[in-house]
């Protein structure tokens, strides 16, 4: 105990005087939300300014979201969502429905009280992030990051890889949840920031693989998203959820503790998944993000819980380094810690997983 105290003084000391500071820098947009919530409280709202709001940037941003998640929203049907939910209609098309214009409506008022406090204290919402997130960035680094404020649409924020990114606050109900939320999408778009020097991206291959290739890659689209998603989750720091008593952040930490009680069936279900992509006849990718990443997204929990040992042990610098290497080197330092399969904040990860790993790591010979 004292050799891991004594070498967490070390960690600290050494980076608080040997390395450059990282300068983070984010500019929030908040445009799309209040055009959103101001329209919905509208029942004169014409079709040609729900049109306008829809081409707004934070808004073209859940277009594309939507159409990644195969629903075909276009600035037309945006427009006409909007309008049918200002004007009191019921919207019949499922695109429109897709939307969430209906669930957000009775919020709008509240929404803007929302905006206008995350707006209004820039020390409290914006630098403290940026200050979270920098301790665990390569150090030195310049970053410029964009946010856009969205109210509308499927998920509570999301990015596409780059250094852009979106909070849906129209599933946020208090300050501390939209806090938490934005930490958590931002610290994925420095991930966007530093995405070339993790290798390729990790998209699927227009051209024929293998079947050994096949499983390789699919492999390291896993392990992309279980890095991403688990050191997101760890960044944003779930222990500051207990001060909000709102319903969304409650049921948040719910699920997150309920998950880390059970946590080896998120090790097994991301054992499945390697299984699953290496089979014969192997499960599409989409189908294994689908089960282990939406919804109550279990593969957060395993990811979170490695991200947290990885801290542990190698300090915050030792997390923020996995920002310039290959996803699969996150789970292989994971299972190399003192702590690894010791008790059950450790747990150890299936055979197939880690094969995986050590395949990708001798270049899927």
């Amino acid at each position: 105990m004292l050799r891991q105290i004594f070498r967490l003084i070390v960690i600290v000391c050494f980076l608080s005087v040997v390395l450059p500071a990282s300068a983070i820098t984010v500019t929030v947009n908040a445009d799309a939300a209040k055009a959103v919530l101001q329209a919905l409280q509208n029942p004169s709202l014409s079709y040609d300014e729900a049109l306008r709001i829809a081409q707004l940037p934070g808004n073209q941003g859940i277009i594309r979201k939507e159409n990644e998640f195969k629903v075909p929203v276009s600035n037309e049907s945006f427009a006409n969502a909007l309008v049918a939910a200002a004007h009191g209609q019921k919207a019949t098309d499922p695109n429109q429905v897709d939307l969430f214009f209906d669930i957000v409506k009775p919020k709008a008022p509240q929404l803007l009280e929302l905006v206008r406090q995350i707006e209004a204290n820039p020390e409290t919402f914006q630098a403290s992030i940026e200050k979270r997130i920098g301790l665990f960035t390569v150090p030195g680094s310049e970053i410029r990051l964009q946010g856009y404020i969205v109210a509308g649409g499927d998920g509570g924020g999301y990015t596409f890889g780059d250094t852009n990114f979106f909070l849906n606050i129209g599933f946020m109900d208090d300050f501390v949840l939209a806090k938490s939320a934005t930490t958590h999408e931002l610290y994925h778009a420095v991930q966007g920031a530093f995405a070339g020097e993790r290798g390729p991206a990790a998209e699927p291959s227009r051209l024929p693989l293998s079947p050994v290739q096949q499983a390789c890659a699919s492999t390291a689209r896993l392990f992309a998203s279980l890095y991403e998603e688990g050191t997101a989750t760890y960044v944003e720091d779930i222990s500051l959820l207990p001060q909000s008593h709102s319903e969304g952040a409650t049921r948040k930490l719910a699920d997150m503790t309920d998950g880390l009680r059970h946590i080896h069936d998120s090790a097994t279900l991301l054992e499945l998944s390697v299984t699953g992509l290496k089979s014969a006849n192997a499960v599409s990718y989409d189908d294994v993000y689908d089960v282990g990443f939406l919804g109550h997204g279990v593969l957060y929990n395993i990811g979170y819980v490695m991200a947290k040992a990885i801290v542990e042990n190698d300090g915050p610098q030792g997390l923020a380094a996995f920002l310039k290497r290959p996803p699969y080197k996150f789970v292989l330092r994971y299972t190399q810690l003192p702590a690894y399969g010791m008790d059950k904040d450790h747990p150890t990860l299936g055979p197939n997983t880690i094969d995986a790993a050590n395949q990708l790591a001798n270049g899927c010979n």
